[in-house]
């Protein structure tokens, strides 16, 4: 009885947190997402990802969201495909980018052969997962070609984060919520990774980490108060933020880090 009971509520989970991306979605366009890329903090990203993205090879994006990633690959000569879950995002991304491979699949079971893709992007994915990213580990192994490389970017525990957690707990309570008079709201789930753990779980499913990096120390501070956001953008950061961030990825790096960045390779 037990583990009927718990697959029941990691099916609740999954099911808030998809719900919980569509209500963040629906109201966003397009070209407002395509905003962050005038971020500091979003092009220090890009060049990361151009660095390790094969120029000529097929790229996919697994969990893409509205696309941005995909949409601006793409914009530079990247062969990429996008896939997720949500019917209405990928519409929305095909309104004006319809020349763009676009799949509404689970990334868990992806409609694709064995072995077709250079490259797979995982940026803030695996960590929704309430029965763990195992799945669309194997998935990536399974689609990826031999020597393929596996780009995943994770939230990062940091001390900033971590100070949080007690009060996002207590925004998420169904019953604080009720007494405060907040109206329901879906919470997605998210856990977080150290390298070591996920490591672990790559290797189990047959990849090598070539590389582990701390990144995107500005998204820490816009993330912990708005002392640090530019107000006239749909997300960014405001010039202190890039000055303090600049300085604690130094004296800091790991400790700090908005997120963890890992580049694994099928073999």
């Amino acid at each position: 009885m037990f583990p009927v009971r718990r697959r029941m509520r990691r099916d609740i989970v999954d099911g808030e947190t998809k719900q919980a991306w569509r209500d963040n979605w629906k109201d966003h366009s397009i070209d407002e997402i395509m905003t962050i890329f005038k971020y500091p903090r979003v092009k220090k990203l890009l060049d990361i990802f151009v660095s390790l993205l094969p120029r000529g090879g097929k790229i996919i994006e697994g969990g893409c969201g509205l696309g941005p990633w995909v949409i601006k690959l793409t914009s530079l000569g990247y062969n990429v495909t996008g896939v997720d879950y949500d019917e209405a995002s990928i519409a929305k991304i095909r309104t004006g980018h319809g020349g763009i491979p676009l799949y509404v699949a689970n990334i868990e079971a992806m409609p694709f052969d064995d072995g077709i893709f250079d490259a797979y992007m995982s940026l803030g994915v695996l960590e929704h997962f309430s029965e763990g990213p195992d799945k669309a580990v194997k998935e990536a192994y399974r689609v990826l070609a031999d020597n393929g490389s596996f780009i995943i970017m994770l939230p990062y525990p940091n001390l900033l984060e971590i100070a949080k957690m007690p009060f996002k707990k207590m925004q998420k309570s169904k019953m604080l919520r009720k007494v405060l008079g907040k109206p329901e709201k879906n919470f997605y789930y998210e856990r977080y990774f150290r390298v070591k753990e996920m490591t672990r779980i790559l290797e189990k499913n047959g990849f090598v980490v070539e590389k582990a990096m701390p990144i995107d120390h500005i998204f820490t501070l816009v993330s912990f108060s708005g002392i640090f956001r530019d107000k006239n953008t749909y997300d960014g950061e405001n010039a202190l933020a890039v000055k303090c961030a600049d300085f604690l990825s130094k004296v800091l790096p790991w400790q700090t880090a908005g997120s963890s960045l890992i580049v694994a390779r099928k073999k």
